[in-house]
């Protein structure tokens, strides 16, 4: 399975897309999944239809899958990570949570999740992709600096680098 779609990466201010000369980046693969898994959804459970009231729910959940509570984006990850202590017992929930924010991907690949701390509140999430017909997995390492409350990509092979985050509003007619 080919996918193509604008390269995705952390900003330190919820993502931004890539600007490579005067183009937009694109990336052909799953790069984009995992963090969109763990960082692109909400910072709550949403369960149900909109209110009158905000739930900063992701705007994908509502529009692409309206009538289908189960499948959208909640981003467990994202908020355990901003609440829990980094210790071995929350290393534990957050390894569980980026297997649950990543389950969607188990029907087209295979995912080996593992968690480890390695610093003083500082985490590594490394996540191994194998893509279907594709002979090399590719490997993402996430790391969660707790004190700073930043998550940063510390590599992930098959990817690559080059480019700078989209840093202009983008504005056009709808």
């Amino acid at each position: 399975m080919k996918t193509a779609d604008l390269r995705i990466i952390e900003s330190f201010d919820g993502g931004d897309f890539v600007l490579r000369g005067n183009d937009l980046q694109l990336i052909s693969g799953f790069q984009n999944m995992p963090y969109l898994g763990m960082f692109g959804g909400n910072k709550q459970s949403t369960t149900g239809p909109k209110t009158q009231e905000q739930t900063f729910d992701f705007w994908g959940n509502f529009l692409f899958h309206p009538n289908d509570p189960k499948i959208w984006f909640n981003s467990i990850t994202e908020s355990l990570l901003e609440v829990l202590q980094l210790n071995s017992s929350g290393r534990i929930k957050i390894e569980e949570a980026v297997k649950k924010d990543l389950e969607f991907m188990r029907e087209f690949a295979e995912l080996s999740v593992s968690v480890q701390l390695f610093a003083v509140d500082k985490i590594r999430i490394n996540i191994e992709i194998q893509e279907p017909n594709v002979k090399n997995s590719t490997i993402f390492t996430y790391i969660w600096n707790a004190t700073e409350m930043e998550l940063t990509l510390e590599n992930f092979t098959n990817g690559g680098t080059e480019g700078i985050p989209l840093d202009l509003p983008l504005n056009f007619p709808l």
